[in-house]
């Protein structure tokens, strides 16, 4: 039986997860955004913390069925490497279009495509480094996503397919997660859970990435939209 006082305990084990991957990673993917845009005029903006550190995230319809995004990422941490404390920082900046068509008063099909570039450390195994501490790199993504949405809730099942080139070596991650959107009509609460799995093997890998992401924070639609057809 699940019991209510386990649950501090279950977020303190996510929390060293968390800390003990970002110990030893490189590529941290950022949180899914799938706006699920209604129609021509709708605009939203999300604010995000987390596993993926700070994000903003926003998206337009410029007609009922075309949207555009623009998200951003940022996250610093600090750790001691031979007694020195060393801060270490990742970026991201992408943006991606996408078609959108609604198969019902409440269900959307989303699919955007896209990429970004953004900086990293550079830690790599298996090889000598002989470059900057930290590293520019670039990804690329296609990102369908099956969503169901009213006045009170969206909610979104994404597949994300990233392709994240960092230093000497390319990689493919298959990305899938949820994206829940709870409030009324124009402010909501956000929460997004993720995973990021590698397509090339454990010993193929020049750098490593984060397995789970997990974020929340505040949506805000500020556009026109329309529920009804």
């Amino acid at each position: 039986m699940f019991k209510s006082n386990n649950i501090p305990k279950l977020y303190c084990l996510l929390a060293m997860f968390l800390v003990f991957q970002g110990c030893k990673i490189t590529y941290i993917p950022n949180t899914f955004n799938s706006p699920l845009l209604r129609n021509r005029g709708d605009a939203q903006f999300n604010a995000w913390a987390g596993s993926s550190g700070l994000e903003a995230q926003t998206a337009v319809a410029v007609t009922d069925n075309l949207g555009l995004m623009v998200n951003g990422q940022f996250q610093q941490n600090k750790r001691t490497e031979d007694d020195v404390e060393v801060t270490e920082k990742r970026t991201l900046v992408e943006g991606a279009v996408g078609y959108t068509e609604r198969f019902s008063d409440m269900g959307i099909f989303e699919i955007y495509a896209g990429g970004g570039v953004g900086k990293v450390p550079a830690k790599f195994r298996n090889i000598t480094w002989d470059g900057p501490p930290d590293i520019t790199f670039n990804r690329w993504f296609i990102q369908p996503a099956l969503g169901f949405c009213n006045d009170w809730l969206d909610f979104s099942v994404v597949n994300r397919l990233s392709l994240v080139d960092i230093g000497p070596q390319k990689n493919w991650f298959y990305e899938p997660g949820v994206v829940g959107k709870i409030g009324y009509k124009r402010i909501r609460l956000v929460g997004c859970f993720g995973f990021s799995f590698p397509l090339r093997g454990h010993d193929q890998r020049y750098w490593d990435n984060q397995f789970v992401t997990i974020s929340v924070g505040l949506h805000v639609n500020f556009g026109k939209r329309i529920l009804e057809d």
